[in-house]
């Protein structure tokens, strides 16, 4: 490679499920993406990508490469002047959006409405969104970086467009961008179109990180599935928006939106219940894993019960949901479960009913996640976790 001229790579994805990108006001008019936003995912996969690879290099000394990555991530896409350090991206990102809609709050997306959260719905859509259309993202380089830094860039726009996405709820499906095709600076084109191009992607990448990384990253235990099929993208959401809902409820007098309730998590329901009535919580509920907050309202007593950790903390969900776009017009829905290390050690969960109580016992069990995808009757797995 010439490295007196600055390389680059075109990123084409399209806009598969609404998109929640920005807070209230944010979005004025549908060419407004925010070129932030998507450098934000870029680095989150490219920290997922390269875990393996630096706890190699650091002789799986956990806190050593934790440290080469953080100096790593911050040699490539850019550092903060925090007082000591600071340092410039080796990479300028410009988005160009083509028929994106921007579609105001508006009673929609109702078989949705699960998967949105009370966040963004609630009658209707609460926020607006963008919807439809393509993203085109350029990606510019210095002069001078390293081919293994611009292929692990590459990588990462990758993994974003065929498992992830943007913006409020990407993990839960909406805001994917689904990659059709990466065109590098000698003009070489390479999409992602097909489930053997999707395949052979993943096969190139490192799981060989022990089962608990410290952060959502590859790992022996990370699994990949094809969840479902469909014809619209909206459509296949809602499948797995049905599927999660039956699968975590409990259900009001037997039933879960007219279907017959099935209950896995009777434990949960009546342990957070007598939590509410002043015993107190031994463990969390086996639903946590699926992230917090996790909060209950009970019809039957108009108790509440909200789980989240100490400071009115998050933890975001290990399970993330990416609807793709195939050729000819057919949609797939692609699961992927990155267990780790659920909560920092020490970091306690407050649990707030008439009372307030501070729970220790934060294990999780990633086995309630595992469950929940074999439920898919059709699914296939790209990746089964690496056993024992």
């Amino acid at each position: 490679m010439d490295f007196s001229q600055p390389h680059s790579l075109t990123a084409l994805y399209k806009m598969a499920t609404p998109m929640f990108l920005g807070g209230e006001g944010q979005l004025t008019d549908s060419q407004k993406f925010r070129n932030a936003s998507f450098k934000g995912a870029l680095r989150f996969w490219w920290r997922a990508l390269n875990w393996g690879r630096v706890l190699k290099e650091s002789s799986g000394d956990t806190t050593g490469a934790l440290k080469a990555l953080h100096d790593q991530e911050g040699a490539l896409f850019g550092l903060a002047n925090d007082g000591q350090n600071s340092c410039q991206s080796m990479l300028s990102i410009h988005a160009t959006l083509q028929d994106v809609k921007l579609q105001q709050p508006r009673e929609a997306l109702k078989e949705l409405g699960y998967l949105l959260g009370q966040g963004l719905y609630k009658t209707g859509i609460t926020r607006p969104y963008l919807e439809g259309g393509t993203v085109q993202v350029l990606l510019q380089f210095k002069p001078g970086t390293p081919p293994a830094q611009v292929q692990a860039v590459r990588q990462a726009a990758t993994a974003l467009g065929l498992l992830g996405g943007l913006g409020s709820r990407a993990r839960r499906g909406l805001g994917s961008l689904s990659l059709q095709s990466i065109t590098g600076a000698d003009g070489g084109v390479q999409t992602f179109t097909g489930m053997q191009q999707i395949q052979d992607f993943i096969a190139t990448l490192d799981f060989s990180a022990p089962g608990s990384p410290p952060f959502s990253a590859l790992s022996q235990t990370s699994r990949i599935d094809v969840s479902a099929h469909g014809d619209t993208a909206v459509g296949i959401l809602a499948a797995i928006n049905t599927e999660m809902q039956l699968y975590r409820s409990y259900g009001q007098n037997g039933k879960v939106n007219g279907q017959e309730a099935r209950r896995n998590f009777v434990a949960d329901h009546d342990n957070v219940l007598a939590a509410t009535q002043g015993r107190p919580l031994a463990q969390l509920p086996e639903r946590a894993v699926f992230g917090l907050p996790h909060n209950y309202f009970f019809s039957s007593t108009k108790a509440k019960a909200d789980i989240n950790p100490a400071g009115e903390g998050r933890r975001a969900s290990p399970l993330l949901i990416h609807i793709h776009v195939l050729d000819g017009g057919k949609f797939v829905a692609i699961q992927t479960l990155l267990p780790g290390v659920f909560l920092p050690q020490g970091m306690a969960v407050d649990v707030k009913t008439r009372a307030k109580q501070s729970l220790t016992n934060t294990s999780v069990d990633y086995a309630v996640i595992g469950r929940y995808l074999d439920g898919f009757g059709k699914r296939s797995t790209l990746r089964a976790p690496q056993r024992g």
